[in-house]
């Protein structure tokens, strides 16, 4: 197994509260919103710590029909927009992955902007690091959802305001 980490900083041009409210509050709302040939649907089991995310993917996902990734809340902290969570099932875990998960926490660097910082943690299934498209495969999707969430929010300027 090799286990290993990789951090993404994303500039935003939408404040870190609402960024937060649409990215992390209402994520299995919204995503299928915005981006519904990739989830196809979202639901979420319980409130907080502790909370399962599931997202279905849709067929402009590239991912098998009928697969999920379905995600653990594991720290959820308002006071400084950071969360973490685990990914309990999805296409790659189980098949190149023993584990994901991504901590991100949302930094106010204007009233209006904010830089996402994505950490993603992973440990491989076998004794080798990932390919180059398995792990673009895990970062590329969080970034595509932010930038994705922050176009939606500057259309949009009273939604979670």
């Amino acid at each position: 197994m090799v286990a290993s980490s990789c951090i993404d900083e994303i500039t935003l041009n939408v404040s870190n509260s609402r960024l937060w409210k649409g990215a992390v509050c209402d994520a299995h709302t919204l995503y299928p919103k915005l981006l519904p040939d990739f989830f196809a649907k979202g639901e979420r089991i319980g409130e907080g710590v502790g909370s399962i995310t599931i997202l279905y993917f849709g067929p402009g996902s590239n991912m098998p029909i009928g697969s999920v990734n379905k995600s653990k809340v594991e720290k959820l902290d308002e006071a400084t927009y950071s969360t973490k969570y685990s990914v309990i099932e999805g296409p790659l875990v189980g098949v190149v992955f023993k584990s994901v998960s991504y901590e991100s926490t949302f930094e106010a660097t204007g009233p209006n902007s904010c830089i996402a910082k994505i950490k993603t943690v992973y440990e491989t299934l076998e004794d080798k690091p990932p390919s180059e498209e398995e792990l673009k495969g895990i970062r590329d999707g969080s970034i595509h959802v932010i930038k994705a969430i922050e176009a939606y929010l500057i259309a949009n300027p009273d939604v979670y305001a």
